[in-house]
């Protein structure tokens, strides 16, 4: 498998978070009618994790990008 670049890094991610959201609705709408209340607070709380680890690692890369903006050539 070809190395992936940075873009396609961040492409998986990004589909695997959306996927993980689908999962949580899904469990959600089947909790609706009868579904496991388990597997449905499992899907939410792995949708928020996943959520708040996007979010740092978009922090930390806009951190590492404004201090590459502040060396001097």
């Amino acid at each position: 498998e070809p190395e992936k670049g940075f873009e396609g890094i961040v492409q998986e991610a990004i589909g695997k978070l959306s996927q993980i959201q689908n999962d949580a609705e899904n469990a959600v709408r089947e909790l609706t009618t009868g579904g496991d209340i388990t597997q449905a607070i499992i899907s939410m709380e792995k949708a928020d994790m996943t959520f708040n680890l996007m979010v740092e690692v978009r922090n930390k890369l806009l951190n590492a990008y404004e201090e590459i903006m502040r060396m001097q050539v």
